[in-house]
Order: structure tokens, then C-alpha cells, then sequence
């Protein structure tokens, strides 16, 4: 589990935040949704497994969290980075009785402003400090975390070893007549026995609506056959024991692949080689998505949605790459690749022409000669036929 030794050091970067904002409190939101939860966990140790928590920061001061009070009955699930836990009636009460031990209290820093504290909680704050200006520090306490300790870069290669073992599993078991439930069930069951947690198994299914309309999608795994010519595309995201986050995310088939499907796989896998040589410290996420979208281009395929993000111990983290075709523009424009930065790049390719798709994902850590791979398999299209496991080439 993290250190104390990376306790201080994240709570010294907190200090800094607040000194250069002039934050005289800074409240870290969370709830049980896997992308906005893992900030408290970042600055207390504390795993939320329901409803909500919210980490308060104070300059000079251990963190305080609080929890819901009816949560009380899990106090034996505190860590031990602070001895400081609230269980408030209400959290909106037990935000103000820590804030309160700053004394004077003029701007308060809140993460997930928009999208994670709740009204009531902002109207009891409110309330409370009336002169206090209430500051969203989303971007500042991103920043803060984009580069990962070695300690983080740990926990990251931890999980990534686990999602490793689940696709060799799969590698096992998966044949034509297997549902996608059979399949996500046992990637489950390896990844809970190594350690892992709040697993997330999708599988790609590519169909064609009523209207004649092309898509692709993911789901959870369903009661789905998959017959001999279907590819198998799942992703699968998890955190390991100490609560880091990598994906993976590969393809995979049974009877000789199409020339259409084996050009997206092809495709799929360059834009990630492409990522891989392009995510060197200095370089802009921009020029990262420019790079995937001409790999990809040059396969005769066409990329249909962002191609990935920095990771940790929430699965979507700032920056993003190719954050332009999202609506939630959270990059400011100014952002570079630096070394300690983690990715996950995952290019989804859609032809709705030759009604095949394409995904791929692979996890890296950004070092100072450029990007490490996580995964031990090859960033490629897997075909397995009598009884072994072949690469297709292109």
C-alpha cells in the first residue's frame, strides 16, 4: 500500500496548490462513480465503496475526510494516512465543521465543482462562510497529479499485470459457441483473485439497426454467442491493490479474418504504435491525436472518436488526447506530455461501408526517453485456431 513518505509528499503539492491560489481550504469531491473517486483516495488513502466522500485539505494541516454518516459502520475501512474521519448527519455539515478549523476563511478551492459536490453540500457552504468565495480547482488539482511517483507508477504496473493475466485466460477459453457472459465472468474471477477492483469488462459487438444504419458499441458482456467469424473485441479496465487504474483492450477471432477486419485491426494497432512514438516529454496531446489520426488514415480507416487520456487512480485523468471531438473540453491548449505522465490510448475505427470496426487499448508510462508499454502481449489482431494462438499479419 502507498507510503507515508507519498502521503507527505502529496499533501506537500496540496499546500503549494493552496498557497499559490490563495485557497484557505480546499475540499476534494467524490462520489462511488469510477471516475470521481479516486481524488479523495488520492489524498487520504481512503477507498469510498458507496455513495459519497469528500477530502478536505487545510495548509499545514493532516487531511480530514468526510463521510456520510450512515457509512459510520465502515470506519474499520479507514487508512491510516489521517486519523481524521467525520461522519456528519449530513455532509454538507461535516464540510463545514472541517473547513471551520482554518479559522479565517475567505476562498475555498472545490474540485469536481460542476460535477461532483452536491448542491446541498454547496448551499450548506454557502451558508456557513457567506464573505468566503468558493473557487472550482478541478484543473490546478489535476495538474497537481498528472505526474505519477514511483510509488503511483507501482500501483499502475500492478494492475497492468493483472489485466495480463486476464487475457491469457481468455486466450484460454474463448472459442466459437462461448457467450460474452461466459467469457467477462472469468475475467472477473482472475482479476478478484489477483487482487483487482471495481473491474470494468465491455465487449465491442458490431451490427446493423432496422433503418440499414452501421454501428458499433459497447456493453456489458451479454448472453451472445460468438460464431466463428465474429471478432471479439473486449476492453477491460481495473485498478489493482493499491487503486491505479490501467486498460487493455485487444482483438480477437476464430476463423480467418477478413481482408476488411484484418486492415481496421491493422489500422487500430498503428495508431497506437503511432502514439507510442510520439508520446515523448515536451510534446503536445494535439500532436499526439494528429499522429494516431494519420497513422490510421493511411490504413484506409477513419477514426470515430477521441483517442485516449492520462490514467491513475481515477480511469479518466487529465490531459486528454484528441479531447477536440468531445464536449467536455477540459484541456486548455497549453498542455505537454511529460515524464511521469501515464496513458491509456485507445483509437475506436468505425466502417460503416465494409461493416467491420476496430479497437484497441494499451496503457503507458512516460519516461524520459519516451513511453513504456504496460501489457506484455503485442499491441495486435489475435486469431486462435486449433487449439493455439496465432498473430494476424497484415
Amino acid at each position: 500500500m502507498p507510503t507515508h513518505a507519498e502521503r507527505d509528499r502529496r499533501w506537500n503539492l496540496l499546500d503549494d496548490l493552496c498557497r499559490e491560489h490563495g485557497f484557505d481550504a480546499l475540499v476534494v469531491s467524490g462520489n462511488d462513480y469510477r471516475g470521481h473517486k479516486g481524488g479523495v483516495r488520492w489524498v487520504s488513502d481512503y477507498n469510498m465503496h458507496h455513495r459519497s466522500a469528500h477530502a478536505v485539505k487545510i495548509p499545514g494541516q493532516p487531511a480530514t475526510v468526510v463521510v456520510s454518516g450512515n457509512l459510520a459502520g465502515a470506519r474499520a475501512r479507514q487508512a491510516d494516512w489521517t486519523d481524521d474521519y467525520l461522519f456528519p448527519g449530513s455532509i454538507g455539515e461535516g464540510l463545514v465543521e472541517a473547513i471551520g478549523k482554518a479559522g479565517k476563511v475567505g476562498r475555498i478551492g472545490v474540485t469536481g465543482l460542476g460535477q461532483i459536490i452536491k448542491v446541498d453540500e454547496y448551499l450548506a457552504l454557502q451558508r456557513a462562510f457567506p464573505g468566503a468565495e468558493l473557487v472550482d480547482a478541478t484543473h490546478a488539482f489535476d495538474q497537481v497529479r498528472q505526474v505519477k511517483s514511483a510509488e503511483e507508477i507501482a500501483g499502475l504496473e500492478e494492475s497492468a499485470y493483472i489485466l495480463d493475466q486476464c487475457f491469457s485466460r481468455l486466450l484460454e477459453i474463448a472459442r466459437p459457441g462461448i457467450t460474452e457472459r461466459e467469457i467477462g465472468a472469468e475475467m472477473y474471477r482472475v482479476g478478484h483473485l489477483l487482487g483487482g477492483e471495481d473491474p470494468l469488462f465491455l465487449t465491442m459487438y458490431h451490427d446493423t439497426l432496422r433503418d440499414g444504419t452501421q454501428y458499433s458499441s459497447f456493453a456489458p458482456p451479454r448472453d451472445r454467442a460468438l460464431g466463428t467469424h465474429d471478432v471479439h473485441t473486449f476492453s477491460f479496465e481495473i485498478t489493482g491493490p493499491m487503486g491505479y487504474w490501467t486498460e487493455l483492450s485487444r482483438m480477437v477471432t476464430f476463423a480467418k479474418p477478413s481482408a476488411d477486419q484484418k486492415r481496421l485491426a491493422a489500422a487500430v494497432a498503428a495508431g497506437i504504435g503511432a502514439a507510442e512514438q510520439t508520446l515523448n516529454p515536451g510534446t503536445s496531446p494535439a500532436d499526439v491525436q494528429r499522429a494516431i489520426i494519420a497513422a490510421v488514415e493511411s490504413h484506409g480507416a477513419k477514426s470515430a472518436y477521441w483517442s485516449g487520456h492520462s490514467i491513475g487512480i481515477d480511469v479518466l485523468e487529465y490531459p486528454w488526447i484528441g479531447l477536440d471531438v468531445v464536449e467536455d473540453d477540459t484541456n486548455s491548449g497549453d498542455e505537454v506530455v511529460g515524464e511521469g505522465n501515464t496513458f491509456a490510448i485507445h483509437p475506436m475505427l468505425i466502417d460503416e461501408e465494409h461493416g467491420v470496426s476496430g479497437y484497441m487499448s494499451d496503457t503507458f508510462v512516460i519516461g524520459s526517453d519516451g513511453a513504456r508499454k504496460l501489457s506484455e502481449h503485442r499491441t495486435a489482431f489475435y486469431r486462435i485456431s486449433k487449439g493455439e494462438v496465432h498473430v494476424v499479419e497484415d
